[in-house]
C-alpha cells in the first residue's frame, strides 16, 4: 500500500485548451465572459492562466463561443474548421482530402528548377 499524501486532491488538473483565443477570437473580453456566463471574475482569469474550468463552464463557453461542441475549446478557433470538414467523412474521404492537400501544398518543381 502506497503512503503517497495527494497534494490539492480534488483540484481541476492544468491543461492545454483556447479559451484565450476564442475569446479574442469572438472579441470577448474576461469581464464579458463574467457578465455573460455569470462565472467569478477570478475563476475567469484562473482560466486565462490555463486553468480548466468545470464541464458546466466549458458547455456556457461553447455556447458562448458559438461552437459546435466542448472539444472545439481544446483546440484553436482557427484549425476548427478542419476538425468539422472531418467530422463525418469516411477513412477513405479523410485519406483522400489529406492527399490533396499534400498534393496542393508540396512544392512543384519546374524543368528550369534543377
Amino acid at each position: 500500500m502506497s503512503n503517497t499524501i495527494k497534494v490539492h486532491a480534488g483540484k481541476t488538473p492544468q491543461r492545454v485548451h483556447y479559451i484565450v483565443e476564442w475569446a479574442n477570437k469572438r472579441d470577448l473580453k474576461q469581464v464579458d465572459i463574467v457578465r455573460e456566463i455569470g462565472a467569478d471574475k477570478g475563476l475567469v482569469s484562473r482560466w486565462f492562466s490555463g486553468t480548466v474550468p468545470k464541464t458546466e463552464y466549458l458547455e456556457q463557453l461553447r455556447d458562448l463561443f458559438h461552437s459546435d461542441e466542448v472539444s472545439s475549446l481544446f483546440r484553436h478557433p482557427d484549425d476548427d474548421w478542419i476538425a468539422k470538414m472531418f467530422r463525418d467523412k469516411t477513412d477513405e474521404q479523410k485519406e483522400k482530402a489529406v492527399k490533396m492537400l499534400e498534393i496542393w501544398f508540396s512544392e512543384h518543381k519546374t524543368g528550369t528548377d534543377g
